[in-house]
């Protein structure tokens, strides 16, 4: 088990999607107010159950998404209606879709991360230049948890990214690559210093 992250194998399990993305260890706010996401919530708190998000655009479903269990619950309504905190666990590739009572499942498999291929060398540089550019902007931050640092979602999982940029990255194939995505975001945080816009964190509480 690499980064902490736990290992899948092929397996049914219910699907949310959204246009929405999440990375594996990001915790994300959701709001369940329909009937049909309802009872899944329940289910996966009730039973400890995880579930699929998976990203969803104009009737098209992504075949990467991202298993999820509830993390905390924030609200409970009486009329079933939850408000949420998730947290991202693997990557999944979808193999086949049902739908079933209005609600969509997922036969999924696991994607084996293989974070030991990376090279550590250039993970370091890279975390190096990423510990330079949260000092240099002086972003509010726990520079002790930052240095903790060991696979590629640990970089993400306390930024806002735009879901689009999210999802792109969720697809990417292996962890030399989304390493690569994130030295040439910080390669262009850098070219542009004199701006934080581009760095954002995520409030505290949801950690």
């Amino acid at each position: 088990m690499a980064g902490g992250v736990s290992r899948l194998s092929r397996l049914m399990i219910p699907l949310f999607p959204l246009k929405i993305s999440i990375l594996p260890q990001e915790i994300l706010p959701l709001h369940i107010f329909e009937d049909r996401y309802k009872k899944m919530i329940y289910n996966s708190i009730e039973n400890n159950q995880i579930f699929g998000m998976i990203y969803r655009d104009k009737g098209q479903f992504s075949n990467i998404g991202c298993t999820v269990k509830v993390h905390k619950t924030l609200n409970s309504y009486s009329d079933g209606k939850y408000d949420i905190l998730v947290k991202g666990l693997n990557r999944f590739r979808v193999i086949n879709y049902v739908k079933k009572d209005d609600t969509w499942l997922g036969e999924i498999e696991d994607i084996d991360e293989k974070f030991e291929f990376m090279d550590s060398k250039i993970f370091n540089v890279i975390h190096d230049k990423y510990l330079k550019v949260l000092l240099s902007l002086n972003v509010d931050h726990n520079i002790q948890e930052e240095i903790k640092k060991t696979i590629s979602f640990d970089f993400t999982k306390d930024l806002i990214i735009p879901n689009l940029l999210k999802q792109e990255f969720l697809e990417l194939e292996d962890e030399c690559l989304r390493m690569q995505y994130i030295e040439n975001f910080l390669d262009s945080i850098i070219k542009n210093s004199n701006s934080t816009k581009n760095l954002s964190i995520k409030d505290k509480v949801f950690n």
